[in-house]
């Protein structure tokens, strides 16, 4: 039998751990990387769970490349009022170097034997008979039995897969916050805060938040996103205003600002296609405003890899990796696609409703344990705690229909998702894709 080939466009976690397992099970893994080794990933920290190195089997990163994760403290638009997250165990989660763990699992690959090739942009995908069978490379066609696409965001490869199989080329302007991130000095002599992390959201009554962070490496992290688009001068006055704020922060840069593009979206509607499949920030894997998604695409990596071996995938049909898709769903993807609706809400809710919110008690400190990404976590809504709080919020009818509003349309999008077909019936899925793009749609 002829020994599978696989390509993988760019370095992104989730196509990094697939080409990893695959190439560990005999597969010929190619990675296409345009950027050279050391400029691959944003050169910043996020915040992921340190067991996700055990559940994909993997090492973990040597120490120096990853910190305790911090507290959190969110605030309100107008800055009268906080809620704080509760604390997780010691390094339960952890802020990890993006670079450091995409060098990390990169040289994972090569040891195994997989090909990275730096600095080789992929041109397009090579398509013959409503099939993805390859890709081109400065204008030469090269064969392979299967593409995972882990370009990013924006790849531009979801628009060349045949327009039959339904998968979405390009995010919204709602579906992405535009970012700046910055590190300075920290002010000596001045007190650390407590908490570190100083989340604001709609800062300056904007569609978005920023935070002014100062982390155990001595460095004041500054983040500025908002939703749709970010201009230099609202970005300008975003951190002239933390700068205010916050003492400890110098007005002296440690290096230069990044601008960087992020997915507020609920997972992609349609993952896979003959020849093809999308991973990672492709696949808009991420969990919508609450964390990077690094965790979901390296999962995904790994599933796709166990759902090759487990059903002896040969032929990289739609329908033979349609359950790849359908696990994604029913593991992460329904729960994602809830967190959308819910950030839509908070992201657009009049301001002073949200000031409200934040004041009146119906949100307390324990109920922020609810943001967790821990799959066992402890924190629960129970019946008395529920009827207190719609106690509170019947003093504001605007918020009770604002919020029953979006709470249906967050539980109808978890059900949607859900409700994903199990098997690969095209007439069954493009029936259920329409129904869920349509539920994801920005309606602010």
């Amino acid at each position: 039998m002829n020994r599978k080939t696989i390509a993988v466009i760019g370095l992104g976690h989730g196509g990094l751990v697939a080409a990893l397992k695959l190439q560990q099970r005999g597969f010929a893994v190619t990675i296409f990387e345009q950027k050279p080794r050391d400029a691959v990933g944003y050169p910043w920290y996020d915040d992921i769970r340190a067991d996700v190195f055990d559940f994909c089997g993997l090492p973990m990163p040597p120490r120096d490349c990853y910190t305790d994760k911090g507290k959190r403290l969110f605030i309100s638009p107008d800055e009268q009022n906080s809620l704080r997250v509760p604390s997780g165990k010691p390094m339960e989660e952890i802020s990890i170097d993006r670079r450091a763990l995409l060098r990390h699992l990169c040289a994972l690959c090569e040891d195994a034997g997989v090909c990275v090739r730096f600095r080789t942009e992929v041109d397009s995908l090579v398509v013959k008979q409503n099939r993805v069978c390859g890709v081109t490379v400065d204008g030469k066609a090269l064969p392979f039995d299967l593409v995972i696409d882990a370009s990013g965001l924006f790849s531009p490869f979801r628009a060349q897969v045949p327009a039959s199989f339904g998968v979405q080329a390009n995010p919204r302007r709602s579906d992405v916050m535009v970012a700046w991130r910055g590190f300075f000095q920290w002010t000596p002599g001045t007190q650390a805060p407590d908490p570190d992390r100083n989340i604001y959201i709609k800062h300056q009554g904007s569609v978005g938040l920023s935070w002014c962070n100062l982390n155990d490496r001595g460095e004041v992290d500054v983040f500025v996103g908002r939703i749709g688009g970010l201009s230099p001068e609202e970005k300008d006055a975003a951190v002239q205003a933390l700068y205010r704020n916050h003492d400890f922060f110098s007005d002296v840069p440690l290096r230069d600002g990044q601008w960087g593009y992020i997915s507020l979206r609920g997972p992609l509607g349609m993952m896979v296609a003959d020849g093809y499949c999308t991973v990672g920030d492709s696949a808009f894997m991420t969990m919508p405003m609450m964390g990077s998604g690094i965790e979901a695409a390296m999962k995904a990596g790994l599933w796709l890899a166990q759902h090759i071996f487990e059903h002896a995938v040969t032929d990289f049909t739609a329908a033979n990796l349609w359950g790849w898709q359908v696990r994604y769903y029913k593991e992460l993807g329904a729960r994602y696609a809830f967190v959308d609706m819910v950030k839509r809400w908070v992201l657009n809710i009049d301001v002073d409703l949200l000031n409200w919110l934040f004041g009146c008690g119906a949100v307390t400190n324990e109920d922020m344990g609810l943001v967790s990404t821990d799959p066992d976590n402890p924190y629960r809504l129970t019946a008395g705690k529920i009827a207190q709080k719609v106690a509170i919020v019947l003093q504001k009818p605007a918020v009770i229909r604002q919020t029953a509003f979006r709470m249906l349309r967050a539980a109808n999008a978890k059900r949607t998702a859900n409700a994903i077909p199990p098997t690969y019936d095209r007439a069954k899925i493009d029936r259920w894709l329409r129904r869920y793009n349509d539920l994801l749609k920005n309606e602010a």
